[in-house]
């Protein structure tokens, strides 16, 4: 008996002892002679061409494990709903991925059903299923794309009265060859040692073998650079039916990798779900709780009162919906074709909406994969059969765009089963999953945003810090080395008006009209270093003082956008600097650039642009300076607001709102008025 250490909490010992070797008292068969009664080369020719289109319309590297595990999970159910009103020993559905990566196989064990001697001569035919709708696929491709899709597949059986062990082989070069009905690759019966001896513990079941080829998709196991049974448990959990959408609490699935150099490490699952980032982030909030409690705080304290901290600064919000939650929610955003959808395949909608994009770029480094491979990402991932199919798609966001990179969906079909291989799903359902991601983002997720962390973009580091600082040096440098002077008592009197004449449309003007006011006089004191985008952001400045005080002083009617007196007088002679500023259209801009791990706010010390937008107030506040009594917390010239942490009340930049600007200084009180009752 091979060794193979515990399974289920037991001794392998105390198992049943199927160990010797696996029945071969069956003659070589070809399995296209069950699928044609005519054995003439055209059918066969036509038969071979079939087999090509069902390969060819498998292209994803994680398929061949996808497959396997498919067919093991459909075994052990049906063995379940089999046994379900036996009197026997309670039923314990096992599965075991084996992944090689010394020897480039592939092996899949299951305590499932099995299959008896017919199904076991004809389950590799073309669209030849034994299956039920209720099983996670019936199309009767996915045996036939393991079978023909590689140069070596072993498939091994067991069931009362029969047990087979039977290889094909060549059968991928055969299908890209000319060969005809009298060369067909055959299944031949193998004596030799198992690949899984797991199997020898199973009463029944099937234990499928495949191994990689210069021919196959994937060639290299190696190529992932997954090396041990944890990381690989984590894949197979998101790209598999071991990622459940409805979690199965009774399957013991067991992941054995052996990594080049023999060495074999396990990871154990008690059950199949698919894998959320937000069940084991430290702070999270279901949507439905985080609802309750804010009009329970409302109806108790008004709206100035915060929710209790543990329902705020969180990692992730997650909320799942039925059919008839959907159908609730979104009856006013549901078309007469998303309706019928959600009829003929009922949908079940999950999502986690995480504070920062990086959650989920973490996650994938974590991995320690090839560079450049993303196993999970934001996004839509579609399902069918209780499992994840096919690649995420984008949520087609058209309002706070950089969100789309914060939050995933898994949206699951009834009553449905995607187009041959991995094809992908019908065009009506694919537009009611990005209808219904986009609705439920904008109409009830976005609204609970500010409980979330707040998100000051992509982590400061040593190298980037590091480059932060050349940057500033070289500008230095470059500054002393070519200085810029236009000085005449003949250039820059005023004009009492400004040479632009047209308000912004986009940033360029935003950059134009900043300029000129500093050139103006308007704001004073703002030395531009530079403008190119030479690293991340968009330019530096220095703020000086080297003319009299007065020249900075603020007075509400000759020099409205001044500073203190006193303030202007300490730092006289001083010029402090660089500084990094931001330029933008609108604040959203920036909003996004933060929330898609471009920018660090913390990095930023000022950003102008035309307008504030509307997306930082789901995380920041903005203290305006165009009100009389803020004047004196304005730190230098021509600064008009601040943007603060709404929590902590902390500053992070200054702002140059230009549109306020220009309003606040051809009408000063009205504009005023204005900025009490937009930002106070």
């Amino acid at each position: 008996m091979t060794e193979v250490g515990t399974q289920d909490g037991l001794d392998v010992e105390q198992l049943p002892d199927y160990s010797a070797p696996v029945g071969t008292d069956f003659a070589a068969f070809d399995p296209l002679a069950h699928k044609s009664t005519r054995a003439s080369d055209a059918a066969f020719l036509a038969l071979k061409r079939e087999i090509s289109n069902i390969l060819s319309s498998y292209v994803g590297w994680y398929d061949p494990f996808a497959e396997l595990i498919q067919n093991a999970l459909d075994a052990v159910d049906a063995r379940r709903e089999l046994e379900s009103t036996g009197t026997g020993p309670a039923y314990q559905p096992r599965i075991h991925v084996l992944i090689d990566i010394e020897s480039n196989t592939l092996t899949v064990t299951d305590n499932g059903i099995g299959l008896d001697q017919d199904k076991f001569e004809q389950f590799l035919a073309p669209n030849f299923s034994f299956k039920t709708g209720n099983t996670r696929g019936h199309k009767g491709v996915g045996a036939t794309y393991v079978a023909y899709g590689f140069n070596y597949m072993r498939v091994t059986t067991r069931t009362p009265g029969f047990e087979a062990s039977g290889r094909i082989r060549g059968a991928r070069n055969w299908v890209k060859g000319k060969g005809t009905g009298s060369n067909n690759p055959r299944v031949e019966p193998d004596t030799s040692e198992l690949a899984d001896p797991t199997f020898n513990t199973n009463d029944r079941g099937v234990s499928i073998t495949v191994r990689f080829d210069d021919a196959t998709h994937p060639k290299k196991l190696e190529w992932l650079s997954a090396n041990d049974a944890e990381t690989w448990t984590k894949i197979l959990s998101v790209k598999t039916g071991l990622g459940s959408v409805v979690q199965h609490g009774d399957i013991a699935v067991s992941v054995e990798v052996v990594a080049k150099g023999g060495n074999r490490t396990t990871h154990e699952l008690d059950s199949t779900k698919y894998l959320w980032l937000h069940e084991t982030a430290n702070k999270k909030g279901r949507l439905t709780e985080l609802n309750k409690v804010a009009q329970e705080t409302f109806d108790k304290h008004g709206a100035k009162r915060n929710l209790p901290d543990r329902y705020r600064n969180l990692d992730f919000i997650y909320e799942s919906w039925t059919p008839a939650e959907l159908e609730e929610a979104l009856k006013d955003h549901l078309d007469e074709e998303d309706l019928a959808v959600l009829e003929e395949y009922p949908p079940t909608v999950s999502m986690e909406y995480g504070y920062t994009a990086k959650l989920w770029n973490q996650f994938n480094s974590s991995l320690n994969i090839r560079s450049g491979q993303k196993i999970l990402t934001p996004g839509i991932q579609l399902a069918a059969n209780n499992m994840p199919q096919g690649e995420t798609i984008l949520i087609p966001l058209t309002r706070n765009i950089g969100r789309q990179n914060q939050v995933h969906f898994l949206i699951h079909f009834d009553n449905y089963t995607p187009d041959m291989g991995r094809k992908g799903f019908h065009r009506e359902l694919t537009d009611f999953a990005k209808n219904v991601a986009v609705h439920l983002m904008e109409n009830f997720v976005y609204k609970r945003r500010d409980l979330l962390k707040a998100n000051t973009g992509v982590s400061p580091d040593l190298i980037r810090k590091m480059k932060i600082d050349d940057w500033k040096k070289d500008m230095l440098q470059h500054e002393e080395a070519e200085p810029l002077s236009l000085a005449s008592e003949h250039f820059f009197r005023p004009t009492e008006r400004i040479a632009i004449t047209s308000t912004p449309t986009r940033e360029q003007d935003v950059i134009a009209l900043f300029h000129q006011l500093i050139a103006g006089g308007v704001i004073r004191g703002m030395h531009i270093m530079s403008t190119n985008e030479y690293f991340t952001y968009d330019g530096l400045f220095k703020v000086a003082f080297d003319l009299a005080p007065e020249i900075y002083a603020y007075d509400p009617q000759t020099n409205p956008l001044g500073i203190p007196l006193d303030n202007a007088t300490a730092l006289g002679g001083r010029t402090l600097g660089p500084n990094i500023l931001e330029y933008k259209y609108s604040l959203d801009g920036l909003m996004e650039d933060l929330d898609a791990n471009d920018k660090n706010l913390n990095e930023i010390d000022l950003a102008i642009a035309w307008e504030s937008g509307k997306t930082y107030a789901e995380r920041y506040g903005i203290k305006s300076l165009l009100i009389d009594e803020n004047a004196d917390q304005r730190e230098y010239h021509g600064v008009t607001h601040v943007l603060y942490d709404k929590d902590t009340l902390a500053k992070h930049c200054d702002l140059v709102i230009l549109s306020e600007l220009v309003a606040y200084l051809n009408s000063p009180e009205e504009t005023a008025e204005l900025q009490r009752a937009k930002y106070e």
